[in-house]
């Protein structure tokens, strides 16, 4: 996949500031504010991509507002935590996690999943997993250079041994001309 960006001016309600927004797909990305910009006060970001969390549904089909659910495939408190939403393949939002009960159990607050779903689908996160022990890192990071007048917008890899990212995201630059 290859990187692609799209970037557009607006300017700021306080007089002389400016915002310069953008998007990215496929991971990170760097922008030469030159252009617009001659000082940089703030950068920041954030991904608009699901990420799958490799946990499936176990035990069979789940319906609209079952709340406890049965997953495998790896452990669920390494990749969930309390008052995370949880999404399907096609982002639909399933619902928000009330409690991870177990590796293999997790609760949903009322009024439970929004929707059913069958046995061995996956659960996403919006935005970049971050279990508690992996390799694994799809965080947005936003740095300032000011020397070369670039704003980077960094993500990591979904795997060990991936060698791109497939994140997707927007970005905003605020400074003066």
């Amino acid at each position: 996949m290859a990187y692609a960006s799209t970037t557009d001016t607006r300017v700021h309600v306080l007089g002389d500031m400016l915002m310069v927004t953008g998007t990215f797909t496929d991971g990170g990305t760097e922008v030469d504010y030159s252009q617009f910009l001659s000082t940089v006060y703030a950068a920041g970001g954030h991904l608009t991509s699901i990420t799958d969390t490799g946990i499936k549904v176990n035990g069979g089909n789940v319906a609209a507002g079952d709340t406890v659910l049965t997953v495998d495939t790896v452990e669920a408190r390494e990749h969930f935590a309390a008052g995370q939403t949880v999404y399907n393949s096609s982002g639909t939002r399933l619902g928000v996690i009330a409690s991870v009960d177990s590796d293999t159990q997790i609760t949903l607050a009322a009024p439970g999943l929004t929707t059913g779903h069958a046995n061995n689908e996956n659960y996403y996160v919006m935005g970049a997993n971050k279990p508690s022990e992996t390799l694994i890192s799809t965080s947005l990071d936003v740095s300032i250079d000011q020397t070369n007048s670039l704003i980077l917008f960094e993500c990591g890899n979904r795997s060990a041994t991936s060698t791109a990212s497939v994140e997707d995201g927007r970005w905003w630059i605020l400074g003066t001309r």
